[in-house]
């Protein structure tokens, strides 16, 4: 039998798109931060240390962020997007086909050199001469990237009427399992889940 409209998405994929929401925040966080030093330097902070290391610093952590929510064997929200929009398909495969090739360098860099790092010197760095040949053009690719996000993030709920209370559902069954808890404030305070899924509305 099809799913219907409300359960477009299975139990994991909501459980999956709940992982992208934490990491895209993260992401603007860093996004954010590397923006706002990059402007302003980080001035004398860092004692003997120069405002651009620590801007690249921000800005290896970002763009390893970044490809880590594009993986194909991993969040792919590539096609999670796909399957939450499908009238969006084609404008999705025409972003995700201009940005391949950046792609492919930024996750050789996260890899290689960012998350993880190879202990061969000269395989280490250069993922990192050829992130720093690309710099303004892979800033440029996440810019982009965080429009496209950003556009989806607010019709979400079209995608699936039921979406906040079935992450919801996500984060009991989580909690039971792992006999933990996770504060539904601070799923509302990072707009992960919006109040009235969690406390409800008030009827007059």
């Amino acid at each position: 039998m099809p799913p219907t409209h409300s359960h477009k998405l299975t139990d994991k994929q909501v459980g999956t798109y709940l992982v992208y929401r934490m990491k895209l925040n993260e992401l603007i966080h860093l996004h954010f931060l590397f923006c706002h030093l990059n402007r302003a330097g980080c001035g004398d902070t860092i004692e003997g240390i120069a405002p651009e290391i620590v801007v690249n610093t921000v800005r290896t952590c970002a763009m390893a962020w970044f490809i880590t929510m594009l993986d194909r064997n991993g969040i792919n929200i590539f096609d999670l997007w796909k399957k939450m929009f499908p009238q969006y398909t084609n404008r999705l495969n025409v972003y995700r086909s201009a940005i391949e090739n950046d792609l492919v360098r930024i996750r050789a860099f996260r890899n290689r050199s960012a998350f993880h790092a190879e202990p061969v010197f000269r395989d280490f760095i250069k993922p990192r001469v050829d992130m720093q040949e690309h710099a303004e053009e892979d800033v440029k690719t996440l810019q982009r990237f965080l429009k496209l996000a950003t556009f989806l993030l607010k019709r979400e709920h079209t995608a699936d009427p039921n979406l906040q209370s079935r992450i919801l559902g996500v984060v009991l069954d989580t909690e039971l399992e792992l006999d933990c808890h996770i504060r539904r404030r601070w799923l509302m305070d990072t707009n992960i889940l919006d109040r009235s899924s969690v406390f409800g509305r008030w009827r007059f």
